[in-house]
């Protein structure tokens, strides 16, 4: 049932402020706040696995926040790993709830980004309109208690191997055929190779979930390997157009370069923990979430998400199998470059067929089979995308690796068996509502 706290117990008319037991200003203001985190990434390039954790901490300090005010949520301690409860705070004073989210959100993402200035700048612009708005005592309420959720899961969160894991254990790249090697333009060393290491949300592991082993590596033109990169490299050559808007459409490589004679660009790019995110707003704002509906939804997501990201690497960096470029340059053409540019991580399996179909399955769950309209990439200059539900988004995304010339079509199917087992371990095993 949809709850709104927008009942007004005192104003204070002579100054305008709302002094509210408990009220709601923006319903929204969560799907800014994850914008916030999107555009720190960009401006940052960090590598995908890293944004999905920057998500997930402040995701879940949001809806945790918001908790003690609604009595059919429960808490997520003791279903994340590692997370425990937080002593409750007094609900029979005055409190803005968006502003405690916000505040909770704000306080943890400025803790994981490099360049911290935009969403401190973020911070300080909402905090100067929620003052003018409100009463003095409901703002310091909401405040207090939004910042010390944050502190407890800034806490929390530093204990989950992350610092341990930067700049230890560097990747060797093995020079032998059917194993990953860096590619154009950069030759960029691996991405993230130690990120299994990375404490998982409510995955039992890394590794829980098994699929079938990459073709074996052969030179061999009658050997399915050979056939399985020929496949990609005639499907690059003999696609139309519609097809690399879709490869372009689901790139969401934060880490992507151009360069100009000796000049290199980065290539403003969302990731694609940001797409679905992205994906869940719209759909939210749509159907009138209200603030503690899209927190749980935020929550929910961005922790399937991480888990989708530490269980594909921990396969990747097992495996460390070819990419097509590679295989490709050296059985068929050896002048040939993928339409987008490949990521410097092993191939099997497609990272975006794990993530997405993770999400899909989520979402799925939550919305049904719901049409929508996916604006995410639109401010990137990529357009919008009609979908009739969200398995048809997650499969475009999927297949969008191979248009790209990035994946073999195994790595994209295996993806999603994975990715799909994850949702519905998700969905199994985390509680949001005493009702559930």
């Amino acid at each position: 049932m949809k709850t709104r706290y927008l009942i007004p117990l005192l104003f204070i008319v002579a100054c305008g402020k709302v002094d509210n037991s408990k009220t709601t200003l923006n319903e929204n203001v969560l799907s800014e706040c994850n914008t916030t985190i999107q555009n720190a990434i960009v401006v940052d390039n960090i590598a995908a696995p890293l944004g999905s954790r920057r998500y997930y901490y402040a995701c879940v300090a949001a809806y945790e926040s918001l908790v003690p005010f609604h009595s059919e949520y429960i808490s997520l301690a003791g279903q994340l790993k590692g997370l425990t409860g937080i002593q409750a705070p007094d609900t029979a004073k005055g409190y803005c709830l968006d502003l405690v989210a916000m505040c909770a959100h704000t306080f943890v993402s400025t803790k994981l980004v490099y360049k911290e200035d935009s969403i401190k700048n973020f911070r300080e612009r909402k905090l100067k309109w929620y003052k003018s708005k409100l009463n003095s005592g409901v703002y310091k309420n909401s405040m207090a208690w939004g910042d010390s959720v944050g502190a407890h899961i800034a806490r929390w969160a530093r204990k989950d191997s992350f610092l341990q894991i930067r700049g230890t254990g560097l990747y060797l790249v093995k020079n032998e055929p059917g194993y990953w090697q860096p590619t154009l333009p950069d030759y960029k060393d691996a991405v993230e190779p130690n990120w299994n290491k990375i404490r998982t949300a409510v995955a039992p592991n890394a590794s829980f979930i098994s699929i079938k082993a990459p073709e074996p590596y052969s030179r061999n033109k009658n050997s399915r390997f050979y056939k399985i990169s020929e496949d990609v490299y005639k499907q690059v050559n003999t696609q139309d157009s519609s097809k690399l808007l879709i490869a372009n459409y689901w790139d969401d490589n934060p880490n992507s370069f151009i360069h100009i004679g000796h000049a290199t660009f980065s290539v403003l790019k969302v990731s694609p923990s940001g797409h679905w995110l992205g994906i869940f707003s719209t759909v939210a704002r749509q159907k009138k979430y209200n603030l503690v509906q899209s927190a749980e939804g935020f929550a929910r997501l961005s922790a399937a998400l991480l888990d989708a990201f530490i269980v594909c690497w921990d396969t990747k960096y097992k495996t460390e199998y070819i990419r097509p470029e590679t295989a490709i340059r050296d059985l068929i053409d050896s002048t040939w470059l993928p339409p987008i540019q490949t990521p410097s991580f092993p191939e099997y399996p497609s990272g975006h067929s794990v993530v997405s179909s993770t999400a899909a399955t989520v979402l799925t769950s939550m919305f049904g089979e719901y049409p929508f309209t996916d604006s995410t990439e639109h401010e990137f200059g990529l357009g919008v995308r009609k979908f009739k539900n969200f398995r048809e988004a997650a499969n475009e995304a999927c297949i969008s690796r191979l248009y790209g010339g990035i994946h073999f079509m195994d790595g994209i199917e295996y993806g999603k068996e994975m990715g799909n087992k994850l949702g519905e371990y998700h969905l199994a095993k985390l509680r949001t509502r005493k009702k559930d």
